[in-house]
């Protein structure tokens, strides 16, 4: 899980239900074709950052048509970007708020009526602690290959995207930017044999020990898929992304 720190404060909530079925299990985003042809975009726009928590209604993509998930867990959730959806059978409108987490990049639409505003304290049990220490071991072993390079939290933010990706976007369409290099590989097995293995794939993908010590200087920004009930976006256990970048 990745920690982002935002601070906001928040705007007026309107009430408009979301319109959802029954759920299934928990690791099955479900579609629905007439969710989605049942509303019209309005407008989408960018916003700035307010912290919110909710346990009721769902997180969507961005015109219904895909329900992630419902928001079961009272955890902070922090706005980036809302839009205007018209129910063409209702012929009333309705306010969204994209939002991801606070330690995680897991996000999606949310009816804004079912949101409260201000954060929560959160609750990390003992197994997703051991998840983030034993994520940051093999971040940790992973940079100890590029010799000479910085960390860099953007970059690194980047990389989530692909091993981490919200409201179920493709990590392939991530890619690097002017003067950056991006690695992308999957180790198989349990993050416990990850270590053994991330020189020999680093090498198979073009980056031997040489060829990495010429990054020397650069930034560097990686993450790594640890979590095995992630299912958001097609990422899977073992995926590492790699994100090099020129010093600043």
């Amino acid at each position: 899980m990745k920690s982002l720190i935002v601070l906001g404060t928040v705007t007026a909530a309107l009430a408009f239900p979301l319109l959802v079925s029954q759920p299934t299990t928990a690791h099955a985003s479900q579609y629905s074709a007439a969710r989605a042809n049942s509303v019209r975009l309005v407008w989408r726009r960018s916003m700035k950052a307010h912290q919110f928590h909710t346990m009721r209604g769902a997180r969507y993509s961005k015109h219904l048509g895909t329900r992630y998930a419902y928001n079961r867990d009272n955890i902070t959730w922090v706005t980036d970007a809302h839009e205007k959806l018209y129910n063409k059978r209702k012929h009333t409108s309705a306010i969204y708020y994209h939002v991801h987490t606070l330690y995680s990049p897991h996000g999606g639409w949310i009816w804004r009526g079912y949101l409260t505003p201000g954060g929560v304290e959160p609750k990390v049990s003992p197994t997703e602690a051991a998840q983030e220490k034993q994520e940051q071991v093999l971040v940790n072993d992973l940079h100890s290959l590029f010799p000479g390079t910085t960390m860099d939290q953007q970059l690194t933010n980047d990389a989530d995207q692909i091993t981490y990706p919200t409201d179920g976007v493709d990590a392939q369409y991530v890619t690097a930017g002017p003067g950056q290099k991006l690695i992308k590989f999957s180790c198989s097995g349990t993050p416990s044999n990850y270590l053994k293995t991330y020189d020999k794939l680093l090498t198979k993908q073009g980056y031997p020990a040489a060829t990495r010590a010429k990054f020397k200087g650069c930034h560097i920004g990686i993450s790594v898929q640890t979590d095995p009930d992630y299912y958001e976006g097609g990422s899977s256990l073992g995926d590492v992304a790699i994100f090099l970048g020129p010093a600043k």
